[in-house]
C-alpha cells in the first residue's frame, strides 16, 4: 500500500467526491465553526436547540450513526483537532462539552452532562436536572460503549476501558475500568 493510502475499511478514509458534499452539508447546517479535512460519514443525527453552538477543529471524523442531542439552557460542543468519534455515539448535552485533540472516541460510547433528580415527592419527569459540564482532555482513548456522565473531567493522556461508566474525575495518564470506573494502573 502506497504511502498515502487508506484502507477503505480505516476511520481515516475520507471517501470522494458524494462523501465530500455530504460532510459540507453537516458542516453547514449545523456547526458554528469547523475546520478543514473533516469526514462526518452518513446518517449522523442533530438535534440541536436555538443558539446551540457546536465547533469541531481539524482533521475531525464522526462515523455513521452518531447522535447529538444539545438542548437547552445553553449547550455548547467543542471537539478538537483530530479527534474520532466513533459508529452510534451519543452525545446529550445541555451545558458544555470539550473535547481535547487527539481523542478517540469508541462505538456505542454515550457522553451525557446532565441527570434527573429522582426525590420521592415528586414524579421523575417533573423534577429539574442536574447539569454539570463534561470535559475530556488531549489524547484521551474511551472505549467502546463507556459512558461520561455529568461533571467529569478526563485528564490529558488517559484510557478508558470498554463499557466503563465513568461518575468521577479521571486523572491524567490513569486506564480505568469497570462500573462504576476505577483506576486500574497509569500508562508508562
Amino acid at each position: 500500500m502506497a504511502k498515502n493510502e487508506f484502507d477503505k475499511a480505516s476511520y481515516r478514509n475520507h471517501g470522494g467526491l458524494i462523501q465530500r458534499l455530504l460532510t459540507l452539508y453537516y458542516e453547514l447546517k449545523h456547526f458554528n465553526q469547523y475546520g478543514k479535512h473533516c469526514c462526518i460519514k452518513r446518517h449522523v443525527e442533530f438535534q440541536l436547540t436555538d443558539h446551540a453552538i457546536l465547533k469541531m477543529k481539524n482533521d475531525v471524523v464522526i462515523r455513521e450513526y452518531a447522535y447529538f442531542q444539545l438542548t437547552k439552557p445553553n449547550p455548547e460542543v467543542y471537539i478538537g483537532n483530530g479527534v474520532v468519534i466513533g459508529r452510534h455515539c451519543m452525545i446529550t448535552i445541555k451545558d458544555k462539552l470539550v473535547i481535547g485533540d487527539n481523542t478517540i472516541i469508541g462505538g456505542y460510547v454515550q457522553i451525557i452532562d446532565h441527570n434527573h433528580s429522582f426525590a420521592k415527592d415528586d414524579l421523575i419527569k417533573n423534577q429539574k436536572a442536574e447539569i454539570k459540564r463534561v470535559l475530556i482532555g488531549n489524547d484521551v482513548w474511551i472505549g467502546a460503549g463507556a459512558k461520561i456522565l455529568c461533571g467529569v473531567k478526563v485528564g490529558t493522556g488517559a484510557v478508558i476501558g470498554s463499557n466503563a461508566v465513568v461518575t468521577k474525575d479521571v486523572p491524567a495518564y490513569a486506564v480505568v475500568g469497570g462500573v462504576p470506573a476505577r483506576i486500574i494502573r497509569f500508562r508508562e
